[in-house]
């Protein structure tokens, strides 16, 4: 007979609260804080009770309401069966307990293989089976060659909501396909407010999602449009995984849980709604840890009310203003009945991408009905900032709110600006004065350029894009995650072909001259296609070996292309037989191949010189006709892309990576001719080059001028909030830009 061990831990307070320090002193001393927090505020319990023996399976748990598990980041994966050993114990744990349901917060497995998906399948006992819900994390779409397609068919809807325990339950899906990090979008934050409209009077709100928010969490560009929204209603509880730890955040009417990774360790959450002392229903999240023993441990993780306001609710501002004031911020707020114990502000970080970033905060001097302060700006570029105030509330619980300003200042400006429906996440085209843009919404639409103004010329509607259209010969060749590519006329968008593929294009494709005929080669999953651009004819076929998701390079002799198969590979140009292969990490684990491979390489070939080749682990030079390393160059620059350019003469690559350190080397040795930090992160929207000048756009949506002469860095200007994936164009003495809220912007460099 196991015996269930009982402890209790408190939630870790924000270092910056003044009132944490005597919280801590009452819980030290055994006080109950239930006890002591108004209603609405989160509450922590100074002692549980054991959780008892499990019920029979198809019972109720006994003497307690039935309640729902969670658990997140699973990361199954047949290399490592500890793992798989983990799950099947917590899974057949959580079915003697017999869950109103299951909420699985996403990274079920590694990848998203068929193979490690099947092995997960496999762990989920028959008592569960269709009692879980599943929301994906960014290890189930990063490297997902079936654009979701395989997930759904696996774990149902990636965005669903349904009753449970007296509870309305949201999962979220975030994520970014082929990304690591989350953007919630205008379609989903519109359904959300749809689905949460329709919830009845006086119903309690959960959300669960792989993505944590707020506070030092940058994993969404646009968490705070996610929060302005559920603010609205009676949402009580965000769930979200991803950082592998265990925190509590009570904020803007909320309280925000990140979960523990299974994979590190055999737990589970449960959650129960019960009623306090006075009769007030609250939900009680607990961890269950599963002891090698075979008992468990409990752990008290929060204790929120259902009722009441929020925590932090008290203290949101009445306003909030927002100005610039030279080279600084003015910050001014009010607030109403409930005077916050302490008012600070901090400007967002604008290094901040998929991570955490502790900014110091300011605090705001009351002065009357007023609070202010000024926060130092003359470190920003110009353009669009945010500015983040927090109100902290006697009981550590505060209230974030988000505001955008803008910075003046001398240099590049936007001049115009447009919007498509969904984001825009892979590269703009260019071809004379014509510029072309497609979306995740499955918009493609070009615009005129000309005296400084963009004209649309035309849009239609195709397939999600998620990779650069490419403009050749008086056509747009677009790739479609709905299995398509389309050849669209470049003057008026009338489609001249669609070829339907097996699977679905998340790559750039690329025309070559072969024997002086024109080809179009397109990565479509793991096949790599020769089509005739004329007629969207098939040419040739090839097994690549992994997925591409990049874009493929022809000499006229040979096609190279980077694979998820940890291999940059060659093929005969005019017949497609493999020619050679070459090998980015030696590796026996089909999972590491694909993270660790070329497979958003971006390949070039240098005049007279070799095929440049990256992953995020270094970028080689390779002998043309036999995949003989020439050179290499550590450092993730595979997702930038190399940039080729004439510096000083002869010919350079530019190399910047994710973190933004760059690198100018020789293009035939490697040989490195200068190394900066450009300051920011810089992933697939890179660069683009202009003479002289690399034009760098930042993840973050800054834009600056890369002397590439020298490695210095100017002319700095933050065109928006969004994250930035497209690489831009320069069309008319104008840089054309695009990031993930859809917005295409000119910007003029004068």
């Amino acid at each position: 007979m196991s015996v269930t061990q009982v402890r209790t831990t408190m939630p870790t307070p924000h270092s910056n609260d003044p009132a944490v320090s005597r919280r801590l002193l009452l819980g030290a001393a055994g006080v109950t804080l239930g006890t002591l927090t108004a209603p609405g505020l989160l509450a922590t319990s100074a002692s549980a009770a054991p959780a008892g023996p499990p019920a029979p399976p198809g019972k109720p748990h006994p003497q307690a309401p039935q309640g729902f598990a969670l658990v997140s980041d699973t990361h199954l994966n047949p290399t490592a069966p500890a793992r798989t050993d983990t799950m099947r114990a917590v899974f057949q744990a959580i079915a003697e307990r017999d869950p109103a349901a299951v909420l699985h917060c996403g990274d079920i497995t590694d990848s998203g293989s068929p193979a490690q998906v099947a092995l997960y399948q496999s762990t989920v006992p028959a008592e569960l089976a269709g009692r879980i819900h599943y929301t994906p994390g960014n290890h189930e779409v990063r490297w997902d060659v079936s654009a979701k397609e395989e997930y759904h068919r696996a774990f149902g809807a990636s965005q669903q909501s349904f009753d449970v325990c007296g509870v309305h339950v949201v999962a979220l899906d975030p994520t970014m396909l082929l990304q690591e990090p989350g953007h919630f979008g205008g379609a989903l934050l519109d359904w959300l407010e749809k689905d949460l409209r329709r919830v009845r009077k006086n119903t309690p709100i959960v959300i669960f999602q792989h993505h944590p928010v707020g506070d030092a969490w940058y994993y969404a560009d646009d968490q705070d449009r996610f929060l302005e929204l559920v603010e609205r209603y009676d949402v009580r509880v965000v769930f979200a995984g991803h950082v592998h730890a265990e925190a509590v955040r009570p904020m803007n009417g909320l309280v925000e849980i990140t979960l523990k990774a299974v994979k590190d360790s055999p737990h589970y959450y449960w959650t129960e709604r019960t009623n306090d002392g006075r009769g007030e229903p609250q939900l009680v999240v607990t961890r269950v840890d599963l002891l090698a023993t075979g008992g468990t441990t409990t752990t008290t993780v929060a204790t929120v009310p259902l009722t009441g306001a929020g925590p932090g609710a008290d203290v949101e501002p009445a306003t909030v203003q927002v100005s610039a004031a030279g080279a600084a911020f003015a910050v001014r707020a009010t607030f109403g009945r409930n005077t916050p114990v302490a008012v600070r502000a901090h400007v967002v970080a604008e290094t901040g991408f998929s991570g955490t970033v502790n900014t110091p905060f300011t605090e705001l001097t009351r002065a009357g009905a007023h609070w202010q302060t000024s926060l130092d700006a003359t470190a920003l570029p110009p353009g669009t900032h945010q500015v983040r105030l927090r109100a902290v509330a006697s009981d550590g619980s505060w209230w974030d709110s988000v505001r955008t300003v803008q910075l003046a200042g001398a240099g590049p400006r936007v001049v115009w600006e447009t919007a498509l429906d969904g984001a825009v996440q892979g590269g703009l085209s260019t071809a004379g004065d014509l510029v072309v843009a497609g979306s995740t919404g499955g918009v493609v639409t070009a615009w005129s350029m000309r005296h400084g103004r963009a004209k649309q010329r035309w849009t239609v509607r195709n397939g999600p894009v998620y990779r650069e259209p490419v403009i050749a010969d008086s056509t747009v060749f677009v790739p479609g995650a709905d299995h398509t590519v389309t050849a669209l006329d470049a003057g008026t968008g009338r489609r001249r072909w669609q070829v339907r593929t097996a699977e679905p294009v998340l790559s750039t494709p690329s025309l070559a001259r072969i024997d002086g005929m024109g080809v179009l080669l397109v990565a479509a999953g793991t096949t790599l296609l020769a089509l005739d651009p004329a007629t969207g004819r098939e040419r040739w076929r090839a097994a690549i070996g992994g997925f591409a998701a990049g874009r493929p390079a022809c000499d006229g002799e040979r096609v190279y292309v980077g694979a998820g198969d940890a291999r940059a590979h060659a093929f005969d140009a005019r017949t497609g037989a493999p020619l050679w292969a070459f090998t980015t990490r030696a590796t026996t684990d089909p999972n590491a191949a694909l993270l660790y491979g070329p497979w958003d390489d971006r390949t070039v070939l240098v005049p007279n010189g070799p095929v440049v080749v990256s992953s995020v682990s270094a970028t080689w030079g390779l002998d043309r006709a036999t995949g003989t390393t020439l050179w290499s160059v550590p450092g993730s620059s595979m997702y930038a892309g190399p940039r080729l350019a004439t510096v000083g003469g002869s010919t350079a690559l530019l190399l910047i990576q994710e973190r933004g350190a760059t690198l100018l080397v020789d293009a035939v040795s490697g040989a490195t001719r200068w190394q900066t930090q450009l300051g920011f992160p810089v992933f697939n929207s890179g660069a683009v080059i202009d003479g002289d000048t690399a034009w760098v756009l930042g993840v973050n949506s800054q834009v600056g001028a890369l002397d590439l002469n020298t490695g210095r860095l100017d002319r700095l200007v933050k065109l928006g909030t969004g994250y930035s994936f497209s690489t831009p164009v320069l069309v008319d003495g104008q840089l054309v830009a695009a990031d993930q809220n859809g917005r295409v912007r000119g910007v003029d460099l004068a």
